[in-house]
C-alpha cells in the first residue's frame, strides 16, 4: 500500500514536471507555427512583467495597459521575425520599451499641440498619491530621466542583467552601466534631500 502511494506521487510529479517542461522555447516554436494557445500561455507568463515595465516608463496605469496590449499585438505580428538570438522575454521587453517610448513621444506631441492651442498645464507624469502608494523610493524613481528610470526598473524590478537591458533598449552595455550608476546616484541624492535615508 505504501509502495502504491509512493508510485502515485512519483507519477503525479512526473506529470507536473512534464507540464512545466513546456519550455519557453517550445512555446515560442509552437506560437510561430500558429498555435494560438501557446501564445496565450506566453502572454499569461509575461503579462504582469510587461505591464510593470510599461508602467515604470509611462507612469500611468491606463497608458501602461495600452502599451502592454500593443506590445503583445506587435510581438504576435513579429513572432516570425524572432530569431531566438536572445531570450523571448528580452525580446518582448525590447518591444515594450519601444512601445512605451513611442507612447511618451506621442504624449509629448499632443501636449505641445495643447499648449499651443490653449494655456493647459502639462500633465504630471505620476499623481502624488500613486507615488505614495508605490512607496517613497518608487515615487523618486519617477523623477529620474527616462533612460535612467528604464534601466533601474529593468535591473531591479524585472531583475534583468546589464546585457539583457542593453539588448532590450538597444544600447551598449557601457551606456546601460552609466545610466544605472547615474540613476543610483541621483536616487540616493533625492532620498537624502527628502530625508528618506
Amino acid at each position: 500500500m505504501a509502495m502504491d502511494v509512493v508510485f502515485a506521487n512519483r507519477l503525479l510529479a512526473s506529470f507536473t514536471d512534464q507540464a512545466t517542461a513546456t519550455s519557453e522555447t517550445a512555446l515560442v516554436a509552437r506560437a510561430r507555427t500558429g498555435d494560438h494557445h501557446a501564445f496565450e500561455v506566453l502572454v499569461r507568463q509575461y503579462r504582469n512583467r510587461v505591464l510593470n515595465v510599461a508602467w515604470r516608463i509611462v507612469s500611468e496605469a491606463d497608458a501602461a495597459q495600452d502599451v502592454a496590449q500593443e506590445t503583445f499585438i506587435k510581438a504576435y505580428q513579429q513572432l516570425p521575425r524572432f530569431r531566438g538570438k536572445s531570450k523571448f522575454g528580452t525580446w518582448l521587453y525590447r518591444i515594450a520599451v519601444n512601445e512605451a517610448r513611442g507612447h511618451l513621444r506621442a504624449r509629448r506631441r499632443r501636449q505641445a499641440r495643447w499648449e499651443k492651442q490653449a494655456t493647459l498645464q502639462a500633465v504630471q507624469p505620476v499623481p502624488a498619491e500613486a507615488g505614495e502608494q508605490a512607496g517613497p523610493i518608487v515615487g523618486l524613481l519617477q523623477e529620474l530621466p527616462e533612460k535612467q528610470r528604464v534601466a533601474l526598473a529593468l535591473f531591479y524590478l524585472q531583475e534583468l542583467s546589464v546585457a539583457e537591458i542593453a539588448q532590450a533598449v538597444r544600447a551598449p552595455t557601457g551606456t546601460v552601466k552609466a545610466w544605472l550608476s547615474r540613476g543610483r546616484k541621483r536616487l540616493r541624492e533625492l532620498a537624502q534631500e527628502r530625508e528618506l535615508l
